[in-house]
């Protein structure tokens, strides 16, 4: 198995065609057959029904295509990162714990770019659990994190941005979206939107599963990451627990503070030791 087989099947997967994963890898159509016919050769199973007009997953073909990403998109940060240690030192690595947090970086990095136009970020989101390990494993230079989900290591420094809350994401038209703030009782007959704890801080988990105490099966809703939480809210479907900041803006959903809840700290991670100019001159900017 190689990584241009993987790289074949996610095209042949996410296009439901052959011919239409030859022309984006410059390639001829029998070319990706045989790819294909390889991997199918030494995984044992099939992972395309295909006809002369139709092309689908299999099931098993739609359970390895989510690895696949995976391993392309991981060899693919282990080529960048040894391709940066040959080049300038001008290059900084940031990681970020949620797609949202974007938002918050865009400000800083435009004014990084003002003042040092040189210098190339280079910005993985991959989930809080990875990014987390890809910074211990001083893989990252920078972590965009909240204080409460790091641990406590003596060689990392931390420099709060914010201070952060848990709100309610409610249905605008929702009876509890016009309240100031919101107790926990207040949830108890709720439909909850549970997000994937693995991609949630360790706040929004810990009172996740205190709320799933409470809430019998049916009415709990799962969700793999926060984004699809808006998208379940937004349709009506029930009422998410997430950290304000990660909150966007629509007029289909309103955020309302839970009650009596210990602020967040969210802010930036770097190592001490680091002797990267480009993060010390971002830190300067900060």
């Amino acid at each position: 198995m190689t990584i241009d087989n993987l790289k074949c099947f996610i095209l042949v997967a996410e296009n439901l065609s052959f011919a239409r994963a030859a022309e984006a890898l410059y390639i001829s159509q029998p070319a990706v057959t045989k790819q294909i016919n390889s991997l199918e050769q030494e995984l044992g199973v099939t992972l395309f029904t295909r006809s002369t007009r139709h092309v689908e997953l299999t099931p098993a073909g739609m359970s390895f295509y989510k690895d696949a990403k995976d391993i392309v998109r991981k060899s693919q940060m282990a080529i960048n990162r040894v391709q940066r240690q040959n080049t300038t030192s001008d290059s900084l690595q940031i990681g970020l714990s949620n797609p949202i947090a974007l938002f918050y970086l865009a400000p800083i990095l435009k004014k990084l770019h003002t003042e040092y136009p040189d210098i190339r970020p280079n910005i993985d989101v991959p989930g809080y659990k990875i990014v987390l390990n890809l910074f211990l494993e001083n893989k990252l230079d920078l972590l965009f994190y909240f204080k409460e989900n790091m641990p406590k290591k003596a060689e990392i420094n931390f420099i709060e941005l914010e201070k952060d809350s848990l709100s309610c994401l409610i249905p605008a038209n929702h009876v509890l979206a016009s309240k100031a703030s919101i107790a926990m009782d207040e949830l108890a007959d709720v439909p909850i939107i549970a997000c994937n704890p693995l991609n949630a801080p360790l706040s929004t988990a810990s009172f996740q599963q205190q709320l799933l105490e409470k809430h019998s099966a049916d009415r709990v809703l799962y969700c793999d990451n926060i984004e699809v939480a808006h998208c379940m809210v937004s349709a009506g479907l029930g009422i998410a627990i997430i950290p304000n900041l990660l909150i966007l803006k629509s007029p289909d959903f309103v955020s309302v503070p839970l009650a009596d809840k210990a602020p967040l700290s969210f802010g930036i991670f770097y190592h001490k030791r680091s002797k990267n100019e480009a993060l010390h001159k971002l830190l300067k900017l900060i």
